[in-house]
């Protein structure tokens, strides 16, 4: 069993069942606590009630995207350390600047690589632990 994401709270917002049940699976695989928004407004609601250690954020959703929400979570002074991870289709150099620019901490391309998650989640997550 893989514990290497033991002890931290993930909130997951993607608009897409399939999508939200694979996230949830391989980060509940690694022990991480997940909860699943379906869209930004759904996401900043959720977080004004509880603390999580990072987001994985989909880019395009409806009612809220992505960006639009990342920059409501930077504009709060309560969550501006929290951990923003991007997750979309779009990789290509344009949608990377705009997550960076929206204040987005990182950037993952879908199809999601297991892998590739957890080790860019524990990147962030490790050192954020560690203050």
């Amino acid at each position: 069993m893989q514990q290497r994401l033991k002890g931290f709270n993930i909130l997951v917002v993607e608009d897409n069942e399939l999508n939200q049940q694979v996230a949830k699976w391989l980060l509940e695989y690694n022990e991480a606590t997940v909860v699943i928004a379906n869209h930004g407004k759904e996401a900043l609601d959720i977080i004004e009630k509880e603390a999580f250690d990072c987001v994985l954020m989909d880019i395009q959703m409806p009612v809220m995207d992505g960006l639009e929400a990342t920059r409501m979570i930077r504009a709060n002074l309560q969550w501006s350390d929290l951990i923003v991870i991007a997750m979309t289709a779009n990789a290509d150099e344009h949608h990377k600047e705009l997550c960076h620019a929206a204040g987005m901490n990182d950037f993952l391309a879908k199809p999601i690589n297991p892998d590739l998650l957890v080790d860019v989640l524990l990147k962030w997550l490790i050192p954020k632990r560690a203050n």
